[in-house]
């Protein structure tokens, strides 16, 4: 699995501004605005600019398949590639374990001007095939297996897809165009997809936390520094909770506003009760006297 990191040759944060095409490759795309009105500064895989790799496998065909953890940027990278002002488009699902068939392909919806008073109505999945679009399946390993396997057809080459609900339909022909990128977070529990799914992925591409992009975002070093040192916990499977980079816009505003001491405690309330200590040990070699913040005695006594 191809890896953004800051290590091995790979640059996890924005590319130079002196970088030049590569000499295979799709060419740099460059900064692009994801629909929510935040800037997706591109990220380097090898000597490739991440958003035109993405790109170019949805024109070649071949889907793709990121995993990261919470706030790494994995659902980012395709909104800013195929949502952005000059994309194809975007149709998108967000995967948990109540997903059901119908939520992908779509199902019949109550509908006062039809006869039978529904009528049918497609889904994401439905929708990408007839319109030649990307689909992005966000947390797809939470889906459950049996769900997911209503992928399996349209995935494989076939170049068409029965609708599960619709057996009075013909066939539905893929039209150019259409594209699977999905993503998923492999510390979560009970993630799962069966090899038969990922085989269908040519790419796979693990991303981490743009931790260049925090400090751009004026993240103060010290907390930046606490975030990467549990995330090299996590690497090493000593812990599964991270420290996203929404927490960590969350501590440099708070940091401004009541200081730095404050907004570590607070960060340190949210950590989940199961890894606080050993969260507030990584912090106490930054804070000493860092602890999860809780109201004390009286004020000024």
């Amino acid at each position: 699995m191809e890896t953004l990191n800051d290590d091995d040759g790979f640059d996890s944060g924005r590319l130079p501004s002196s970088a030049q095409p590569p000499a295979t490759g799709p060419k740099p795309i460059g900064k692009r605005t994801r629909p929510n009105g935040e800037d997706y500064h591109p990220r380097q895989i090898g000597h490739l600019e991440d958003l035109a790799l993405l790109r170019d496998a949805w024109i070649r065909g071949r889907h793709v398949l990121i995993g990261g953890p919470p706030g790494s940027g994995k659902t980012a990278w395709p909104q800013a590639a195929f949502a952005s002002h000059d994309g194809p488009g975007l149709y998108m699902i967000a995967g948990n374990g109540n997903t059901e068939v119908e939520d992908l392909v779509g199902g019949w919806q109550p509908d006062p001007a039809a006869p039978s008073g529904y009528s049918w109505r497609p889904g994401p999945l439905t929708k990408s095939i007839i319109d030649g679009k990307p689909l992005l399946i966000d947390e797809i390993a939470l889906i459950p297996p049996e769900v997911l396997a209503v992928l399996y057809e349209p995935m494989d080459g076939r170049g068409v897809f029965r609708v599960p609900s619709r057996p009075d339909w013909a066939p539905l022909p893929i039209a150019p165009g259409w594209f699977v990128v999905a993503t998923y977070n492999p510390d979560v529990p009970g993630a799962q997809m069966s090899d038969a799914l990922r085989d269908r992925f040519s790419l796979h591409i693990e991303v981490t936390t743009d931790w260049n992009m925090a400090r751009d975002l004026g993240v103060p070093s010290q907390f930046v520094k606490l975030a990467q040192n549990l995330d090299e916990r996590r690497q090493h499977g000593e812990v599964t909770w991270q420290i996203e980079l929404r927490t960590l816009l969350d501590a440099r505003d708070i940091a401004k506003d009541y200081g730095d001491a404050f907004a570590v405690n607070n960060l340190l309330a949210k950590v989940p009760p199961e890894h606080r200590d050993m969260v507030q040990e990584l912090a106490r070699t930054l804070w000493p006297k860092a602890k999860p913040a809780a109201s004390g005695g009286r004020f000024g006594a």
